[in-house]
């Protein structure tokens, strides 16, 4: 097939094939995604940060109390049930994709994002004695819709409730508590 473009008046970009447009600058994500979508590039990929996503994965030593226990000392007790499902379907989506070392930079950067801005914005807020609800919704302001937000393209096809879950999940690994130090 050939194309033929004679005087042309197009005033833009004229693409035969695939022209990739991002609505912003490109992330270290959207980065990690072509990476991903490239088999070759992928297969070849090692990750930097794999180190990090064993420290998230593995129990800190500083407050090992389970996840129940941290909701319930945070006055949480009510979504026990919720909160260990979604922490286990982090889990199984951290299992499904520890093979592909661009995938776990890709998972260490999310983890990585909600862990500094629940430190960040959330855990003063709970440190200060705030309500229930003023905590909550910093969660979903501060720490939920930013990580949905920075998922861009989102390869992984991670969705927000698996976002909450990797909240739970660091909750369970003792990097993330609801009551006070």
């Amino acid at each position: 097939m050939s194309v033929v473009l004679k005087d042309n008046k197009a005033g833009g970009d004229i693409v035969v094939g695939t022209k990739k447009v991002y609505n912003t600058q490109p992330t270290s994500l959207s980065h990690l995604y072509e990476i991903f979508r490239d088999a070759e590039q992928s297969s070849a990929h090692k990750s930097n940060i794999a180190d990090l996503l064993q420290h998230y994965t593995a129990a800190a030593s500083f407050d090992v109390r389970g996840l129940e226990a941290k909701l319930t000392a945070g006055g949480r007790a009510d979504i026990i049930s919720e909160a260990l499902l979604w922490k286990q379907r982090a889990a199984m989506i951290i299992a499904r994709w520890q093979t592909s070392p661009v995938t776990q930079d890709i998972i260490t950067h999310i983890l990585s994002f909600i862990h500094s801005e629940f430190v960040q914005h959330v855990k003063p807020a709970i440190e200060a004695g705030q309500s229930r609800i003023d905590v909550e919704a910093l969660v979903g302001e501060k720490v939920l819709a930013p990580t949905n937000a920075m998922l861009g393209e989102n390869d992984l096809q991670i969705t927000p409730i698996d976002v909450l879950g990797l909240l739970y999940f660091l909750g369970g690994n003792c990097h993330i508590r609801w009551d006070k130090c």
